[in-house]
């Protein structure tokens, strides 16, 4: 059973738009126009709102069998069509997306994505900004899937990357401190 604090840090949190200013995993703006090229992967990680800086996915999440089993059932269902089966951004819905999803596959940008950082990409999807500006057609998800069943998703996610320990800065030297403003 997950503790009441987990569940009520996400009630009432509120899209939350961030400044113009983004991390990359090449340290570059990459909005359509500005060196990539329209419809292309968005390789960026803007940063985490104050509402999402606790957010942190707990460390037994990202290796538990369990819960890397229903994140596959829950990604096959929810998150497949647009981000493809092997999690590599090209699902058949991703065809005319302005903005194409994630490849999870790319082991560099997975690991540079602090877990609070997932956790509000899955939870307000592409309604906040920069994503939102950028043409990003990713729905929220807090209001369908539960706060456990979203850490399952990104729990699965992760092991797309091929990585299969968890998902700390000691196994991903690259990855984002995840805090609001970084």
């Amino acid at each position: 059973m997950i503790g009441g604090r987990f569940l009520s840090m996400t009630l009432g949190l509120a899209a939350v738009a961030v400044g113009p200013s983004f991390v990359s995993s090449d340290a570059t703006a990459q909005k359509p126009g500005m060196g990539e090229a329209p419809g292309a992967h968005a390789h960026m990680h803007a940063p985490v709102p104050a509402a999402y800086a606790n957010a942190h996915i707990p460390a037994r999440v990202w290796t538990d069998p369990k819960m890397i089993v229903k994140g596959k059932d829950l990604y096959t269902a929810k998150c497949a069509l647009c981000h493809g089966e092997k999690g590599d951004g090209k699902g058949p819905g991703s065809v005319n997306l302005p903005l194409k999803p994630a490849d999870f596959t790319d082991a560099k940008m997975v690991g540079e994505m602090a877990g609070n950082y997932w956790f509000w990409r899955v939870s307000e999807g592409g309604l906040v900004e920069p994503y939102k500006s950028m043409g990003s057609a990713m729905p929220p998800w807090k209001a369908e899937l539960t706060v456990p069943d979203r850490w399952a998703v990104i729990a699965y996610v992760h092991t797309l990357s091929g990585h299969a320990g968890p998902h700390t800065p000691s196994e991903h030297p690259g990855m984002g401190g995840g805090h609001a403003g970084h």
